[in-house]
């Protein structure tokens, strides 16, 4: 696949017949923050993924 044949938004996600899990790339430190608090730090936007 070309560089110009890769849409500029993706959704990728692994799936099974109960769950889905969508990947989210972000920062480390957003990530630690989140694991340990169980919800995304104020430096995390929503709007990013839109």
């Amino acid at each position: 696949m070309t560089a110009s044949a890769v849409p500029q938004r993706q959704i990728r996600a692994q799936y099974t017949d109960t769950t889905v899990t969508v990947h989210q790339a972000y920062s480390r430190s957003i990530g630690l923050l989140a694991a340990r608090d169980g919800r995304f730090p104020t430096a995390w936007k929503r709007d990013r993924m839109m």
